[in-house]
């Protein structure tokens, strides 16, 4: 395999749960070391949410492939004395405390950045660095709710909904990913490291693809209330469609051509001239009427494949609503290396667990290839990472029953 990008390259990893370790994930599968920095005893929260079933914590081994892991503790001058050393070495710093928390430890971009100039400092927070909420503590479905994407997504009689898997979070992983990457470009060729500030709020407003709309129509004198059934602009072209036997697709007939081909396959070429549907506000004005013209026709088959059938001939964008469950045995995604299977902590081998199948690289390089490694067990790399900064075996050992004993 040919060298990976990042090899060579040096991070410290303060995170915890979800978008911080998953932007430190995407560098270590690129080659990065990455060492995480966890709590004595406890570690990431992550290690917590795991499986009675499979006796795994795929939440932690997942966020966490590829990386090192070191506990020491934060609030011992001992502790901070390892750290200190170990920022001077650093290229990459990810942490997402709180604003003010890592100042309290003289771990803040403008201290560390007086010993090590050229460090790129990721700080990942709920609200950002700045603002008068910067300090309110947050999570994936708080910056979902401040956002107006609860406010978007549900039924359009029911209540505000969040979206259940931690997109926000996800999202903020490769935004930050992204960010260090190219302060590691602006460093290549100037020198210079400098500071990231990343958000939640600030990834998922930036998703809330409905607000130049809504503010257009503010600044116009214009109240608008986005539809929560799909777009304003192409609905009800494009939406979701409930057919026989709890079935489900998507259909997304965004723009004139599309909703004549949508017609064309729904053998209804009147309401391509219709008044009521022949432009996007008009099929707006209408949006409840033509909702149930189009789910009548999809729940007219048996097989909602074959109605997808007849709009993928017709190059109408269209999909079949999949459950997680569908998607482990999913012929594209398996042929894509999207699905992969990883090796698994070094104490779920010793149980006999080799392998933990995953989701596998999302970015397809053709000469430098993602690599998937391991997540790490709490403290696999005290000996290992300790012992280049000048502590033995012993005094590892000793410092580490020290930090168990103070928990």
């Amino acid at each position: 395999m040919n060298q990976r990008i990042f090899e060579g390259l040096n991070v410290l990893d303060f995170t915890n749960n979800v978008a911080g370790p998953g932007a430190g994930a995407m560098l270590a599968d690129y080659g990065a070391e990455v060492i995480k920095i966890e709590r004595p005893i406890f570690g990431d929260d992550t290690r917590s949410w795991g499986s009675s079933v499979t006796e795994s914590f795929s939440w932690y081994t997942w966020l966490n492939r590829g990386k090192k892991s070191v506990t020491i503790s934060l609030t011992d001058p001992e502790g901070l004395a390892i750290i200190e050393k170990m920022v001077a070495d650093a290229d990459v710093i990810l942490q997402a405390f709180r604003p003010g928390v890592m100042q309290r430890f003289s771990l803040d971009y403008d201290s560390v950045s007086k010993v090590n100039p050229s460090l790129v400092y990721c700080s990942i927070s709920a609200f950002g660095q700045t603002g008068p909420k910067a300090k309110k503590p947050g999570y994936d479905q708080m910056a979902q709710a401040y956002t107006g994407l609860t406010d978007m997504t549900g039924e359009p009689d029911g209540p505000p909904t969040r979206v259940s898997i931690s997109i926000i979070d996800h999202s903020t992983a490769i935004n930050a990913f992204g960010s260090i990457c190219a302060a590691l470009y602006h460093r290549e060729k100037t020198g210079e490291g400098q500071h990231i500030d990343v958000s939640l709020v600030g990834t998922a407003f930036s998703m809330n693809d409905l607000f130049e709309e809504v503010a257009e129509g503010a600044a116009s004198g214009i109240s608008i209330k986005p539809t929560r059934t799909g777009r304003l602009s192409s609905y009800p072209g494009a939406g979701t469609y409930k057919g026989k036997g709890n079935q489900y697709c998507e259909i997304a007939a965004n723009n004139q051509k599309l909703w004549g081909l949508l017609c064309q396959a729904m053998e209804r070429p009147d309401l391509i001239t219709d008044p009521r549907s022949d432009s996007d506000l008009s099929r707006m004005d209408n949006a409840s009427l033509l909702h149930n013209t189009i789910e009548d026709w999809v729940a007219s088959f048996d097989d909602i494949n074959v109605a997808l059938e007849k709009l993928d001939k017709l190059g109408v964008p269209s999909i079949k609503v999949n459950s997680v469950g569908d998607l482990v045995t999913d012929e594209h995604l398996l042929a894509r290396g999207a699905i992969t299977d990883i090796p698994a902590p070094t104490s779920m081998q010793a149980r006999g667990v080799k392998t933990i199948r995953a989701r596998g690289p999302w970015h397809v390089l053709s000469k430098t290839p993602l690599q998937m490694r391991k997540a790490p067990d709490l403290g696999e790399h005290n000996v290992e990472v300790l012992a280049q900064y000048g502590l033995s075996v012993e005094e590892i050992g000793t410092l580490q029953e020290k930090w168990n004993k103070s928990r």
